[in-house]
């Protein structure tokens, strides 16, 4: 299994020290009925917006838009290592 939130974790922590937790944040949201819920988790690095993902569990969208984000990242040259 991959853990992009992991990656994506260990990549901020890496780039911004113990500050890291300044530099971003992470929102989601559910939306349609409690038994049929789609969960849409969002990152935000430095007030922009990076990688989101949807999927029926929070976990799973958060895992969703960790790897969006790690996708984003590594097109504008970053090197997000495996983790």
């Amino acid at each position: 299994m991959n853990h992009f939130a992991l990656r994506l974790n260990n990549f901020l922590q890496g780039r911004y020290g113990t500050a890291f937790a300044t530099h971003f944040k992470y929102e989601d949201t559910s939306s349609g009925p409690q038994n049929l819920a789609v969960w849409t988790g969002t990152y935000f690095i430095n007030d922009m917006k990076y990688g989101e993902g949807s999927a029926s569990t929070k976990k799973a969208a958060k895992e969703a838009a960790a790897q969006k984000t790690i996708e984003m990242l590594e097109a504008e040259g970053n090197d997000v290592p495996p983790s």
